[in-house]
């Protein structure tokens, strides 16, 4: 029998705060800079020739469509599903997000703000307009609609079966994360990779915070959600 995607989230939820909770017991209190510099090296290269080798994986991607607009209508029927544009060799989320706008779900993407401070969210559908962000990013007009999403999906270089990322080493999505849920705000967080995105173990810092799910080509991954989703 085929369980439903989110009866799926639900199941693995269990799975991954039990291996999440050990990875963070077994980590020290210190950032591994240096071991996440060395991982992000190969990291990066590796997705580039996945980019390469796989042009059509940003279909594939958007096919789970019916997985994310399950997890944004379970809580909250017009829950809001924050995106990003693709820089470097980042797997595009873009036709995913046109299937979210043609069925009605409404959709954002990040605004980047200086270094130490959270990410800004507006609200934004393909053919809204787009303005040079830092680090060579396109991010929404400062005119468009400020907004809290449910649902964020996140870039990265790599992950792990506990559902760490690694990022570019910025931290602006774990201290998004953070201070969005500390302010009361239920927010799913989801990574958007290849499949061979996956790699043994992502180090760990104490500023670190762990995805709920991996959204890949071939689907969700299994074990990849935090107990709020259950």
């Amino acid at each position: 029998m085929k369980l439903p995607a989110v009866a799926l989230v639900a199941a693995a939820s269990r799975s991954c705060h039990r291996l999440a909770a050990t990875a963070s017991m077994q980590d020290t209190p210190s950032d591994p800079a240096a071991a996440k510099a060395a991982l992000r090296t190969g990291a990066a290269a590796r997705r580039a020739a996945m980019r390469d080798s796989d042009p059509d994986a940003p279909v594939r991607l958007a096919a789970q469509a019916d997985i994310i607009i399950n997890i944004a209508q379970r809580d909250q029927p017009a829950g809001i599903v924050a995106a990003y544009m693709p820089i470097r060799s980042e797997l595009s989320p873009l036709p995913l997000v046109s299937i979210l706008v043609a069925q009605g779900v409404v959709t954002a993407m990040p605004e980047t703000p200086s270094p130490g401070n959270p990410l800004v969210f507006r609200r934004w559908a393909p053919g809204d307009d787009l303005v040079d962000g830092p680090y060579g990013t396109r991010q929404p007009s400062p005119a468009a609609a400020p907004v809290v999403p449910g649902i964020i999906l996140a870039p990265m270089l790599a992950y792990d079966e506990a559902c760490w990322r690694l990022g570019y080493g910025g931290g602006f999505y774990d201290r998004t994360l953070a201070e969005l849920r500390a302010a009361g705000n239920s927010v799913t967080a989801i990574g958007i990779a290849f499949d061979g995105q996956l790699v043994d173990k992502v180090p760990v810092g104490p500023f670190d915070v762990s995805l709920d799910a991996v959204l890949t080509p071939s689907g969700l991954r299994p074990g990849k959600a935090q107990s709020h989703l259950g």
